[in-house]
């Protein structure tokens, strides 16, 4: 499959609907309120409370020092002065323990919004269609969701904050500055004017570098684990290609910081022109201050307190707008990505009329297979213009075992994947028991089926979890479905025997190739299951262990429905019926005696693998 040039990639980014900031935080409060709904509540009325605290504090700091000057200067009680500071140190001490509550509220529920976030975002992938994973892009659009759901919970808890914390305490604020004198309010709007316009311009810059950065830091991190992921490690230092991925790494990463670097240059000339309209205004500030007092306007008291509180508010507002709005900005260069995601279309379902367990095949219990029917059936990958299936006809019957042959790229994986209903076609249908798949789910669609393939994975998990995978509801025994896979639990190689771990990452045992594709064998016969694939799975055993395993798998799925693909064709005599597929067709069916006896491309490719087998014959 070919990668989307970036031209490709700005004609696709631009067919996408914008998200607007209002989306993103009403997004996250819903998801917040049907999470964590009374914390919401409790930690809003602490912020409410801790933001006019804010703003008292500084009024009664005006209260103490204008009591001060009138003890001093014989015009009031020292007792006054006295009560004055009793008033202060309260609020200062209520100011600290709401502040305190209020932070810890905070993070306990982000700790406990961090996992449902994610499991939304798994849920989500888990009904979209499954053909999505073949587009490039759509591999984009999960990285920037991933990074962007720390954002949209952040984002939220910072407009959350502007009105339940700085709104209250701006609003006190203008009110006791409009007391002392109307144009003390003008502080407000000149520490707040330029840096907030300074943030629209900075989301900007922020969500351009987001969308630039997104497929770069794919083939970055995919580089990264080639040069240190144990997977690879033997194959990059064997054949000496570690400098190659390490060159690779390195071009990726300069691509990164001259992006970054980019961005940073552009936020910091910003930031330098705010700071510059900032403290001008401060200046301003400061000259109508001391011409009031000066004038008599307003006592020393109030000067004190208006001087203090100005520095407060500067601060304040720097911590809004530089920081608070700052990190918001940046994260809707994120957030936006996570609603984008789950935007996404997803696999459409219409209800059957009649489950697939109760469609007549089944009943009686007399077979439990399932049968599958293929009428006219197409199937082009994302951006590619060759049907990868052309026109394919095909019945499975309920219980029958078929091998699918062909030579490498010929179509098999992707015809078993249209088979067992994992890809929709094109055109034409997929019919479970009569049923289209186009009626039906991916999780009903896929209760009954289970499989092995090529590329398995091997889990650090000890034996009995990569067997049962958390699935305690068959009815096999774990036991039985090793023997079944070849595996043995001798001492040397489980010393746990099933509680063994397995791969060197958490201090357990590492198998051999073969060993983990029979754990992996053992896996998908485990599972309760009507119809089972088998795609390659004999990859890394040899071909007289893998016609043994073949043989046994046959007896085991005895009235199951069961599918081979495999280009090894020593194995496939043991199936019902063998489909041959070149480019996309089937191009023949029948038993291995039919097939050999037509001296076409079947007989050919078993003729040449045949020395393979001589053992197998002879023993």
């Amino acid at each position: 499959m070919r990668r989307h040039s970036r031209r490709e990639l700005k004609a696709i980014r631009a067919t996408r609907p914008k998200v607007t900031i209002a989306r993103v935080i009403g997004y996250g409060f819903r998801f917040i309120l049907s999470y964590t709904p009374w914390m919401l509540v409790v930690i809003t009325i602490l912020s409410v409370f801790n933001g006019l605290l804010h703003g008292a504090s500084i009024f009664a700091t005006q209260l103490l020092f204008d009591a001060v000057e009138n003890a001093v200067t014989g015009e009031g009680l020292l007792r006054t002065a006295y009560f004055m500071l009793f008033i202060m140190g309260t609020a200062f001490i209520l100011r600290e323990v709401f502040n305190g509550a209020d932070g810890f509220l905070q993070s306990a529920m982000m700790d406990k919004l961090a996992g449902g976030i994610q499991r939304r975002i798994h849920k989500k992938m888990s009904r979209i269609d499954p053909v999505a994973f073949e587009n490039v892009s759509f591999h984009d659009d999960m990285e920037k969701a991933d990074r962007g759901k720390w954002n949209v919970l952040g984002l939220t808890m910072t407009i959350h904050a502007l009105f339940a914390f700085y709104l209250p305490y701006f609003i006190f604020m203008g009110f006791w500055l409009h007391h002392i004198s109307p144009r003390f309010v003008l502080a407000i709007v000149i520490a707040f004017l330029p840096t907030a316009f300074g943030q629209i311009i900075r989301t900007k810059i922020i969500s351009k570098f987001v969308d630039i950065t997104a497929p770069i830091r794919r083939e970055h991190d995919f580089y990264y684990n080639a040069i240190t992921h144990t997977r690879y490690y033997k194959e990059t230092r064997l054949l000496g290609i570690y400098d190659f991925f390490m060159g690779r790494f390195s071009g990726m990463l300069k691509k990164l910081s001259r992006a970054e670097l980019s961005a940073n240059r552009k936020t910091n000339l910003l930031d330098l022109g705010l700071s510059l309209l900032s403290t001008s205004g401060y200046v301003v500030i400061l000259f109508m201050l001391i011409s009031a007092l000066l004038s008599g306007e307003i006592s020393v008291g109030a000067f004190a307190a208006v001087y203090g509180s100005i520095g407060a508010m500067f601060n304040i507002m720097e911590e809004i707008i530089r920081h608070r709005l700052g990190q918001a900005a940046e994260g809707m260069g994120f957030a936006h990505n996570l609603i984008r995601f789950m935007d996404l279309p997803e696999r459409e379902v219409k209800k059957p009329a009649v489950s697939p367990e109760a469609a007549p095949e089944n009943i009686g219990g007399a077979i439990s297979g399932v049968g599958i029917t293929m009428q006219n059936v197409s199937f082009t990958y994302p951006l590619t213009e060759n049907k990868s299936i052309d026109s394919v006809d095909l019945e499975v019957a309920p219980g029958e075992t078929i091998a699918i042959v062909g030579e490498n790229g010929a179509g098999k994986s992707t015809l078993v994947r249209l088979l067992i209903g994992l890809y929709k076609p094109d055109e034409g249908k997929v019919l479970f028991n009569g049923i289209s798949t186009d009626e039906m789910g991916l999780k009903d669609l896929h209760q009954r089926v289970s499989g092995v393939f090529q590329r398995y994975q091997r889990y650090n998990l000890s034996l009995k979890d990569n067997v049962q995978m958390g699935d305690k509801s068959s009815e096999a025994e774990i036991t039985e479905c090793l023997v079944q896979a070849g595996i043995s639990l001798d001492a040397a190689t489980f010393p746990a025997g099933g509680d063994t771990m397995l791969g060197r990452e958490f201090d357990g045992v590492d198998l051999s190739g073969g060993q983990w594709q029979r754990v992996a064998i053992a896996r998908g016969l485990y599972r309760i299951h009507d119809v089972i694939v088998l795609d390659e799975p004999t990859a890394a055993i040899d071909p007289i262990e893998e016609s043994r395993i073949y043989e046994k798998f046959i007896e085991i799925s005895k009235d199951k429905t069961a599918v081979i693909v495999t280009h090894r064709l020593g194995s496939t005599k043991i199936a019902d019926r063998i489909i041959v597929v070149e480019n996309g067709k089937i191009t023949a069916a029948g038993r291995h005696d039919e097939l050999m006896a037509t001296d076409g491309t079947y007989a050919k490719m078993f003729n040449a693998q045949a020395k393979w087998y001589e053992y197998c014959d002879t023993n």
